[in-house]
């Protein structure tokens, strides 16, 4: 593994640490079908990302189908957000199944890059949208 993939775990490592103990049930539940999907992904790479990765881009439909609801269901943008990236993550598939001369290191880069976004939307809603979303439940008003 090189340094951008153990960067890429130790930010995993920090969102679903974040998410687990400061997040609600949307975002724990978020956290922990990121960590299966980050350790689903090297089960069924086959090629190294040298031809079209299905079984990453099934992983990566399911994902995106997870944060789909989450943004329909529910009040906060954090969701919206991350299914948003995280679609432009997944047509990174679709490029590269559609034009086969895309570049091995294009393709996983791509990949892995539009991961952090999606980490970054995570966050933001721990951090940010889960004590506004408790202020309003309570009844106060946080100004």
């Amino acid at each position: 593994m090189n340094f951008f993939g153990y960067l890429l775990l130790v930010t995993l490592f920090a969102t679903c640490s974040i998410a687990f103990w400061k997040g609600g049930s949307a975002e724990r539940i978020t956290a922990a079908i990121l960590f299966v999907a980050a350790i689903g992904t090297p089960l069924v790479t086959i090629s190294k990302f040298a031809a079209p990765e299905f079984g990453v881009l099934a992983i990566d439909i399911l994902l995106l189908g997870w944060l789909v609801w989450l943004a329909i269901s529910h009040d906060r943008f954090w969701p919206l957000l991350a299914a948003a990236f995280h679609l432009v993550g997944t047509i990174v598939h679709v490029v590269r199944i559609v034009e086969p001369t895309v570049l091995q290191a294009a393709y996983a880069h791509g990949q892995a890059f539009w991961a952090y976004p999606v980490f970054a939307s995570l966050v933001w809603g721990v951090m940010v949208e889960g004590p506004a979303s408790k202020a309003r439940q309570s009844g106060r008003r946080d100004d």
